[in-house]
């Protein structure tokens, strides 16, 4: 008896396995097949190509959406997540490209296409008894729901993201006409939402508004009167708020922010100077190979090079002129000697009632003046010692 009770209830089990698997294979061959088809990833990459219009081309980062063309700036996610659901579009009717008439579907050329990563997708007409849109992808022409035509045909403006901010920014300082700003104005800075977004025609006109990153960065804004248009002259972009954003002042805030070297302009005259102080490089036949490394001597004419005296001297410390060596024996020498009488002697005292030893003052190993002969003029004076 327990045996049959066993049996039964293992063909019920059956049984519902059965039906079950039945149910489910009805239910994905009533299923509309997708454009993308079931279980395709998000793309990193999206392009819209048109013709006579800039490309938009967005990327996907771990902090979200960006337009890299025509800007580079935060995109704005809805938009792109309502343009991303053409790849779930239903299929209703699908031929081979190669038996359609592209010409006729608005399909050759191609005016308009999508691109998801590597899918190209090419949009054409519209069918004249559904009004389903005609496109093309893989080497087949489908038909989808014309539900996506004015995502594609949007202005790229309308794509970027209606945070004044960028998403990834923190403003850790910011200045408002070199006024620091309190802590809470930061605060409220980054909840910040645009109205619209307007490109700008002219110069950007408002006060100066900075906002300062961790790690340096820095975005500046003009800042109309009434303080509701928001313009960023370096993406020429005006972000109109409905209500001004209240800035209030904190002179007592500090910068934390690593600050910026800009390098200062180099004239004609200090590159003439840099250029004759230092050696030229190695590759030159002009150079020295044994002069000293540019990288570690120090500048000519500091303290610190002054006083290593192992330190390389610069050519511009004046030095006076080389001393003079005479070896020819006719030379006259015009030192001034200390003689027996103290006549022309400098330096030296004589003690008076002693008279100076014999050969005081002489050179003993000067020639001697009777055989060198008669001695001549010298024709340049002013090569003399001192």
């Amino acid at each position: 008896m327990m045996a049959r009770w066993i049996l039964n209830l293992v063909l019920i089990l059956v049984l519902s396995a059965l039906a079950w698997a039945i149910r489910h294979e009805l239910a994905v061959t009533q299923a509309p097949a997708r454009l993308a088809g079931s279980g395709a990833p998000e793309p990193h990459l999206i392009e819209i190509v048109r013709e006579g219009e800039p490309t938009i081309a967005l990327e996907r980062l771990a902090s979200g959406w960006r337009i890299r063309s025509p800007w580079d700036v935060d995109a704005d996610p809805d938009r792109v997540a309502a343009l991303l659901t053409i790849r779930d579009a239903p299929l209703l009717r699908s031929v081979p490209a190669q038996a359609a008439a592209l010409d006729a579907l608005g399909l050759d050329p191609v005016k308009l296409r999508l691109r998801l990563d590597t899918t190209d997708i090419a949009m054409g007409g519209l069918d004249p008894i559904e009004q389903w849109r005609y496109v093309a992808s893989d080497d087949l022409v489908h038909l989808i729901p014309d539900r996506f035509q004015h995502l594609l045909i949007a202005p790229p403006i309308d794509y970027v993201a209606r945070g004044p901010l960028p998403r990834d920014l923190g403003p850790v300082f910011a200045t408002h006409e070199t006024v620091p700003l309190s802590s809470e104005t930061l605060g409220r800075l980054e909840s910040l939402v645009a109205e619209r977004i307007e490109p700008l025609i002219g110069k950007p006109t408002g006060t100066l508004l900075e906002l300062s990153a961790s790690d340096g960065t820095r975005v500046r804004y003009r800042v109309s009167e009434d303080g509701r248009r928001w313009t960023r002259p370096d993406l020429r972009l005006t972000y109109v708020l409905g209500e001004p954003a209240e800035l209030i002042e904190d002179p007592s805030a500090i910068d934390p922010t690593p600050p910026v070297s800009v390098a200062a302009p180099i004239s004609e005259q200090d590159a003439v100077t840099t250029n004759s102080t230092w050696p030229e490089p190695a590759s030159s036949p002009e150079a020295d190979v044994f002069a000293p490394d540019p990288e570690w001597r120090e500048s000519p004419g500091t303290l610190d090079s002054l006083m290593d005296p192992d330190a390389p001297l610069s050519g511009e410390l004046p030095l006076g002129s080389p001393p003079e060596v005479r070896l020819r024996p006719h030379d006259v020498l015009r030192e001034e000697v200390l003689t027996r009488d103290g006549v022309e002697q400098e330096g030296f005292g004589v003690e008076a009632g002693r008279d100076l030893p014999e050969g005081f003052g002489l050179d003993p190993f000067a020639p001697d003046p009777a055989d060198a002969g008669p001695v001549h003029a010298d024709p340049d004076p002013s090569r003399g010692q001192p």
